[in-house]
């Protein structure tokens, strides 16, 4: 069966998404670069590595954002190092170099602040969905209780009936016929059987019994040893 993790993705697939992710903010940055260097002092040539920065958010890794914004700042110092010179005052290049950092920072931290709480909602909802699961679990099992005990009730009131019939045959008569004590041990014989069956059963077929209740099928118990109840 195919996992799948919190970002949507298949988990086998996850060294596949990490991978093409370093490789697309690899060449962003590179080319980002390459275009800084190429360009005059004086143009805010570092603002595009933003765009880095948020590519890097599909990565499941934690500090790869991080990561990522360190390195575009090396980067806007690089490209403030190789960029050809210009007639801009020097004050407007370093404000524009500075501007680009602090853009790069601002978008990591406040991408992280949003992904952190996107985590966290989905944690919650995995906490809500499991407290659902197990709610319905317990539901099912009560619902199995109730089927059972009922069951037996019925099982078991069939059985004091049929005594009762013995022993008003007691009470006129002081005993039994031996046809009489045959059909008692096939009553408790059969009683055993079943409560038996219940009791080792691995499937439960539920059945309406009178007053429109749940029970257990018990013509169709199957048991550990494969037998149906007859």
């Amino acid at each position: 069966m195919t996992e799948f993790n919190h970002y949507g993705g298949k988990v086998n697939d996850q060294p596949n998404i990490d991978r093409r992710v370093y490789l697309i903010c690899s060449l962003l940055s590179i080319m980002i670069l390459a275009v800084d260097f190429i360009t005059p002092l004086g143009v805010a040539s570092g603002v595009p590595y933003i765009v880095v920065v948020l590519m890097s958010l599909k990565s499941p890794e934690k500090y790869f954002t991080l990561i990522v914004a360190v390195v575009c700042t090396l980067f806007v110092g690089i490209g403030y190092l190789g960029s050809p010179p210009s007639y801009a005052p020097t004050y407007q290049v370093i404000a524009n170099r500075g501007l680009s950092i602090f853009a790069i920072w601002i978008t990591a931290l406040l991408a992280l602040t949003q992904k952190a709480k996107t985590e966290e909602l989905h944690l919650e909802r995995i906490k809500y969905l499991q407290s659902l699961k197990e709610l319905e679990i317990q539901q099912e099992k009560l619902k199995i209780l109730k089927a059972t005990m009922r069951t037996v009730q019925d099982v078991m009131g069939n059985f004091l009936n049929n005594l009762q019939y013995f022993k008003g045959r007691i009470d006129k008569h002081k005993t039994l016929s031996p046809e009489e004590i045959n059909q008692l041990n096939v009553l408790i014989h059969d009683a055993s059987l079943w409560l038996n069956k219940m009791g080792n059963m691995n499937e439960v077929r539920e059945k309406r019994m009178a007053g429109d209740m749940i029970g257990i099928e018990l013509e169709r118990v199957w048991t550990n040893d494969d037998t149906i109840a007859k």
